[in-house]
């Protein structure tokens, strides 16, 4: 008499396989919760003020001081307290090289923080230039109300003032 091994063996593959195919059923469902979307696009790269904000907000109120100088994020000179009346901006001073014609100051928000740094370009035109510094002023627009939050300067770490 002969015995056929071919139905046991193709069972015993079949409970094997079987928990890892669930396994791929669930990853591929999200177990059957909301729905996944799935891009071939790389992710947007966080900027450099981004990455240093989240670090203040994160060791704050002990935060280190950035190494080198950025034209992407410059020190702040100065900030002025919002006009009464007004608590919804902030004028800083960005201190920028005499040929960088074009600067500004970009902010980020929490609820205990308002983290604000300069930027500049230069002038590709310019044929010479000192190392100079020139400052200026200029305006930042807060979505919500200073308050009591703390202006902080992303290069350098330190409190510029308190609302």
């Amino acid at each position: 008499m002969r015995h056929s091994t071919t139905g046991t063996t193709r069972r015993k593959a079949a409970l094997v396989l079987a928990p890892a195919m669930v396994a791929v059923a669930l990853t591929a469902t999200a177990c059957g919760g909301s729905e996944q979307t799935v891009s071939s696009e790389a992710p947007e790269k966080q900027t450099r003020f981004e990455k240093r904000a989240t670090e203040i907000e994160q060791s704050w109120p002990k935060v280190e001081k950035t190494k080198g100088r950025h034209l992407d994020m410059l020190p702040i000179e100065a900030a002025q307290p919002p006009v009464k009346g007004k608590n919804d901006s902030l004028t800083v001073t960005v201190g920028h090289g005499g040929c960088e014609t074009k600067y500004g100051a970009r902010v980020h928000e929490t609820k205990k923080l308002v983290i604000v740094s300069g930027w500049s370009k230069k002038d590709k035109k310019a044929d010479f230039c000192t190392k100079q510094i020139v400052t200026d002023k200029t305006k930042v627009e807060l979505k919500s109300a200073l308050g009591k939050r703390a202006v902080v300067d992303a290069a350098t770490g330190k409190m510029l003032m308190t609302g």
